[in-house]
């Protein structure tokens, strides 16, 4: 009986490799007969097992997109604010409220993730469509030519993401620095115990 119920479970892991291998489209609105193919060669699980998986492995990779786009918020965040300022005040000082909202939520993006609120936040990113537009435009205004409007755009695009790659390195290292950290300590702790047996 136990042998049989590991076989199920490594059934069920060998089943979720393969299932996390489709696109979330694919798991969402899966192809019935590929679905069948797979209750086949998977036949120890029940169905309720079998359909367990499936709703875990999509649990799995939606979540996995979401952290995915989590990263990307800090950019949009950053081109909106960059244009706004810039519009409204001035190039120099709509730069500088970029870099420094774009340092400060790259940091804090590292740490905190919520799901309920990366919903709202990833409809940001059609904002920052308009948001190249109102910059080339404003680019336009100030009486500079097409290759200044693309150089200007493409620099408010990529800028911000080369800036916010740069920007979380620092926190990358803490974070590493941390398990190590944590990692010898257990390390050592294991040591001296390891000692008086």
């Amino acid at each position: 009986m136990a042998g049989s119920k590991d076989q199920r479970i490594e059934h069920g892991r060998q089943l979720a490799r393969e299932l996390f291998e489709w696109t979330l489209p694919e798991l969402m609105r899966p192809d019935e007969q590929r679905l069948a193919d797979l209750r086949v060669k998977y036949r120890r699980l029940s169905q309720a097992q079998f359909d367990d998986v499936l709703r875990q492995v999509r649990e799995a990779k939606l979540y996995q997109q979401e952290r995915i786009g989590w990263q990307a918020v800090p950019h949009d965040i950053a081109v909106l604010v960059l244009v706004l300022v810039t519009v409204v005040v001035d190039l120099r000082v709509g730069i500088a409220a970029c870099v420094g909202v774009l340092v400060l939520l790259e940091s804090l993006f590292q740490f905190y993730f919520n799901r309920k609120l990366y919903r709202p936040l990833s409809f940001l990113v059609w904002l920052t469509y308009p948001a190249y537009l109102l910059f080339g435009y404003w680019i336009y205004r100030m009486g500079y030519g097409i290759p200044y409007i693309v150089v200007g755009v493409l620099l408010a695009s990529l800028g911000t993401f080369v800036l916010g790659a740069l920007s979380r390195l620092p926190v990358r290292m803490i974070l590493e620095a941390r398990a190590r950290g944590r990692q010898e300590g257990e390390q050592r702790r294991k040591a001296p115990s390891d000692k008086r047996t």
